[in-house]
C-alpha cells in the first residue's frame, strides 16, 4: 500500500515541487503525493471551503513535507497546513528547496513545533518518509 505524503508549499515554487515529486517517486515508487495548491487569499470568502478540502487531504496522509522556498515563511496557508498536520499526528518535516539556511526560511509553525528540516537530498528524504 502506498505511503501518502501531503506536500505543503507556495504556488511560486511549483516547478521545484514538481521536480522534487518526480525525484522522490523515482527513488520510491510506493509514495503517493497529495497537495492542494492554493492561490486564494487565506481570509477569502472561499477559505472555509478550501480549508475543509485541504484538511481532508492532510488527514488522508501520514506524512507532511513542508517544501521551503524563498517566500514560504510568509504563507498563512503553509503555516495553517503545518498546524493541521500536527493535529492529525502526521510525521512532519521541512525540506529546503535551495538547500540554503539563509534563503529558505521555514514557516513559524514548523519551527514552533521543532520539526526537522533537511536539505534537498532525495535519498535521505525518502528514508525520513519511512
Amino acid at each position: 500500500m502506498p505511503k501518502r505524503v501531503f506536500l505543503s508549499f507556495v504556488e511560486e515554487d511549483l516547478d521545484l515541487v514538481n521536480l522534487f515529486r518526480g525525484q522522490a517517486k523515482n527513488k520510491n515508487s510506493n509514495l503517493d503525493f497529495s497537495d492542494y495548491s492554493v492561490s486564494e487569499p487565506f481570509d477569502s470568502t472561499n477559505a472555509a471551503y478550501i480549508r475543509s478540502k485541504i484538511r481532508e487531504r492532510i488527514a488522508a496522509a501520514s506524512v507532511t513535507i513542508c517544501l521551503i522556498g524563498d517566500d514560504t515563511y510568509k504563507s498563512k496557508w503553509v503555516n495553517w497546513e503545518t498546524i493541521v498536520s500536527d493535529e492529525e499526528r502526521n510525521v512532519i518535516f521541512g525540506v529546503r528547496l535551495h538547500s540554503s539556511v539563509t534563503r529558505d526560511t521555514p514557516p513559524k509553525a514548523l519551527t514552533d513545533l521543532r520539526r526537522p528540516i533537511h536539505n534537498w537530498d532525495i535519498e535521505s528524504i525518502v528514508k525520513a518518509i519511512g
